[in-house]
């Protein structure tokens, strides 16, 4: 794990711990704003922020949002714009972004204070091990694009990015 992702898991973590991580469906208005971090290049990381998030959570993500790639934007903006903010971090489309980017709008109002991630083929990661697949698949398509497609062809019934893999599992279908 980069030192980057391993210092902003922390943070995550606690803002889940502290925020309103385990109600279920947040109204329009709960949400306020999204945490976005891209700074790793294998993820963009999202995480809604709800009225409710602890004071001190919110001040951390406050001093984050100061870093270069990483930012705090209001939830109506997001909303109004989640496909292009989505799409930003793909290098590689190997899903609908459309569909992703609507998926994660359901995520974070299911899941308000939990983060998400959109990898840097449109997949999604929503755990530490989804996270350091990321990363590996990007390390081996840039070290060798074909192997990469071969080896991804493969591997296909068991993707554990496949948006609608994560979708029905994290929304309870």
């Amino acid at each position: 794990m980069t030192k980057t992702a391993a210092a902003i898991l922390s943070v995550l973590v606690a803002c889940a711990v502290w925020g309103g991580g385990g109600r279920a469906w947040a109204a329009d208005d709960d949400l306020i704003q999204v945490f976005i971090d891209a700074r790793d290049p294998a993820y963009v990381i999202f995480q809604g922020v709800a009225e409710n998030t602890h004071p001190a959570a919110r001040q951390e993500m406050e001093g984050y949002a100061t870093l270069d790639k990483v930012s705090l934007v209001a939830w109506a903006t997001f909303r109004d714009n989640a496909e292009r903010l989505v799409s930003a971090g793909i290098v590689k489309a190997e899903y609908p972004p459309a569909r992703t980017a609507r998926g994660i709008l359901a995520l974070l109002k299911i899941n308000p204070g939990r983060p998400f991630a959109i990898t840097w083929n449109g997949g999604i990661a929503a755990s530490f091990w989804d996270y350091q697949l990321a990363v590996e698949l990007l390390e081996s398509y840039q070290e060798d694009q074909a192997r990469y497609e071969r080896e991804r062809r493969e591997n296909v019934d068991g993707d554990p990015l496949n948006p609608e893999l994560h979708l029905k599992d994290l929304q309870g279908g």
